[in-house]
C-alpha cells in the first residue's frame, strides 16, 4: 500500500544554501541539532555488583587523568565536548609509556580512599538502582579526592609548575566527612509515599541545579576565563560531563530526518518551513512486509581498500522505515552495565565485566546468558529512544528515519543522504512561499520530470479557509507537467 508522507522544509535548505531539491538529499540531523532539548534523552541507571562498579571507579579517574593530560599539556588540543572520545578509553589501551604507570598509581591511591571504598561498599550492595543526578551528586563528592590525587602526581613528575601562593584546597579528612556522611545520609532515606529512590533522584536534582548556579556565578567572576576555561572544566564541570558521556557506551550516535502524515498543519510549517515561506515535500513510501512504510535512502553499506592506499565506500539504496513517535513524559529504562552495547566484546569482558580475581560479573549474564534475546532488546530500545518526546510536540504527529552507521558521519556532508526522485511525488507551496522560489522549483521539477520521464509529479499550495478557519491543499492542477 501507498502512503505519502510530508517533509517541512525551509527555502534555504531546498534552495539556496544547501540545494536539497536538486541534488536529491535528506539531512540527517543530530539529536542537539532538533528543537526538543530532551532529544535522544536516556533515563539510564545504574545498578551492579562489586566488580563492575570498581571498574566504574576505575574507568572514572582513567578519564579524569587523560582530561587532566588535555589540560595542562596538550591545552591547545582541548575541547568542551573531549569526554566524548575519552569515555571509550579502557586502562589496557593506554601505551606502555610512563602514562600507564601514572594511571596505576592514581587508580590504586583513589580506589584506596575511603570516601571512595564507601561509596563502592555502597553501590555494590544498594538493592535500588542510582539515577543521573544522584551519581552526578555522589561522583561530585569524590572528584575532589579525584583531582588531588591526580594534580599531585603530575607534579610530583615535573609536568606542573610548583603550588602558587593563594588560598588551600579544602583539607582532605574534611572532604572525607562530607563525602561520606552525604552518601551514607542518602541510604536512610525512607518514605511511605514515594520510593527511597525517587526522594534521592528527587534531592541530588535539586542540589545539582544550585551547584550550576554557583558554578555560573563563579564563572562570571573569574579573570581570564577563556584561558582557564579547561581548567574549569576539569575541576567544576567534569563530574556532570562525564555521566553524561556514559551514554555513547550505551548506543552509538544516531540521526534523524522528520516527517508528518499531513501537509496542512499550520504549526509545521510556521516552525519548520519559515512561517509558510518554505515548501513541503511530499514522499511516497512504499509498506515493507510488515505493513510499515519505507523509503528507499542511498547510504554507505561497505568499505574497502588497501595499504598506502586512501578507503573506497560502496553505497547501495536502503528501504528505511518511518516510524511513529510517542509523545510521553515517561522514558524507557535502560540498565547501564548490562546495556553496553557501543563498545566492543573485548572491553566488556577484559575490562568492565572482569573482577580481580578473574571471575567474572553478575552482569555479564544478562548479555550472555541468552545473546539473541539480548541483541533483540538492545536494538528494541536502541530505536525507540530516538522516538520519544514530550507531550507539549504532539500537535506535530510526527514520523521519523532513524539511522545509525559503523561508517563516519559525523559531519554534515556525511549525513546528506540521497533520494530516489521517483519518490518524490509533489512540492506544496507554503501561503507565503515567494514566486521566485517557486518559479525556481517548477524549473528544477521540470527538468528532473523530463530525465525521468515522468508526468505525474504534482504541485500544491497551502491556503486558508475562512469559511472553516482552517489551512487546506488545494492542487495546482493547471502546472501538471506532461511527458510522452
Amino acid at each position: 500500500m501507498t502512503e505519502h508522507f510530508y517533509r517541512y522544509r525551509p527555502i534555504k535548505a531546498v534552495l539556496d544554501e544547501f540545494h536539497e531539491l536538486e541534488n536529491q538529499e535528506i539531512y540527517f540531523s543530530t539529536p542537539d541539532e532538533l528543537n526538543d532539548p530532551m532529544e535522544g534523552f536516556k533515563d539510564i541507571f545504574w545498578s551492579g555488583d562489586e566488580i563492575v562498579w570498581r571498574n566504574f571507579l576505575k574507568h572514572y579517574i582513567l578519564c579524569v587523568l587523560q582530561t587532566a593530560n588535555y589540560c595542562f599539556i596538550a591545552a591547545d588540543q582541548f575541547e568542551l565536548n573531549i569526554l566524548r572520545n575519552i569515555v571509550f578509553w579502557v586502562p589496557q589501551e593506554l601505551p606502555e609509556a610512563p602514562i600507564r604507570e601514572v594511571y596505576q598509581r592514581v587508580a590504586a591511591e583513589f580506589l584506596a580512599e575511603p570516601a571512595v571504598k564507601t561509596f563502592l561498599a555502597l553501590m555494590a550492595s544498594r538493592t535500588t538502582p542510582i539515577r543521573r543526578s544522584e551519581l552526578t551528586g555522589c561522583l561530585r563528592a569524590l572528584h575532589g579526592f579525584a583531582m588531588q590525587i591526580v594534580i599531585k602526581e603530575y607534579r610530583e613528575r615535573g609536568l606542573l609548575p610548583p603550588q602558587a601562593p593563594g588560598p588551600e584546597p579544602p583539607p582532605r579528612e574534611k572532604l572525607r566527612q562530607h563525602a561520606i556522611a552525604m552518601m551514607e545520609g542518602v541510604t536512610k532515606i525512607t518514605s511511605s509515599e514515594y520510593p527511597p529512590q525517587r526522594i534521592s533522584e528527587a534531592l541530588f536534582a535539586i542540589n545539582e541545579a544550585a551547584i550550576a548556579q554557583v558554578m555560573l556565578i563563579n564563572e562570571y567572576n573569574l579573570p581570564n576565563r577563556d584561558k582557564q576555561l579547561p581548567i574549569v572544566f576539569l575541576a567544576n564541570r567534569f563530574p556532570t560531563a562525564y555521566v553524561a558521556a556514559l551514554d555513547r557506551l550505551v548506543h552509538r550516535d544516531w540521526y534523524v530526518a522528520c516527517f508528518a502524515k499531513t501537509g496542512h498543519n499550520h504549526s509545521m510549517w510556521s516552525t519548520y518551513a519559515n512561517g509558510h515561506r518554505g515548501v513541503c515535500l511530499m514522499f511516497k513510501t512504499t509498506a515493507n512486509a510488515t505493513g510499515a512504510p519505507t523509503l528507499p535512502i542511498e547510504t554507505v553499506t561497505s568499505a574497502r581498500g588497501s595499504k598506502g592506499k586512501p578507503i573506497t565506500y560502496a553505497s547501495s539504496e536502503v528501504a528505511h522505515e518511518l516510524r511513529r513517535v510517542r509523545y510521553t513524559a515517561q522514558y524507557p529504562a535502560i540498565d547501564f552495565f548490562r546495556s553496553l552495547g557501543s563498545i566492543s566484546e573485548m572491553h566488556m569482558n577484559n575490562f568492565w565485566y572482569l573482577g580481580e580475581d578473574g571471575s567474572f560479573s553478575e552482569c555479564r549474564d544478562a548479555v550472555y546468558a541468552d545473546p539473541a534475546a539480548w541483541r533483540n532488546s538492545y536494538w528494541q530500545t536502541f530505536g525507540e529512544s530516538a522516538l520519544y518526546k514530550t507531550p507539549e510536540w504532539a500537535h506535530e504527529e510526527e514520523y521519523r528515519i532513524v539511522v545509525h552507521s559503523g561508517f563516519d558521519m559525523s559531519t554534515k556532508d556525511k549525513r546528506k543522504l540521497k533520494y530516489r526522485f521517483q519518490d518524490l511525488a509533489g512540492i506544496v507551496f507554503g501561503a507565503r512561499t515567494d514566486i521566485e522560489d517557486e518559479l525556481k522549483i517548477m524549473r528544477i521539477v521540470d527538468a528532473k520530470c523530463a530525465k525521468a520521464k515522468r508526468s505525474d509529479f504534482k504541485f500544491f499550495e497551502i491556503r486558508y479557509l475562512h469559511a472553516e478557519s482552517r489551512f487546506q491543499l488545494f492542487p495546482l492542477d493547471l502546472l501538471k507537467i506532461k511527458y510522452s
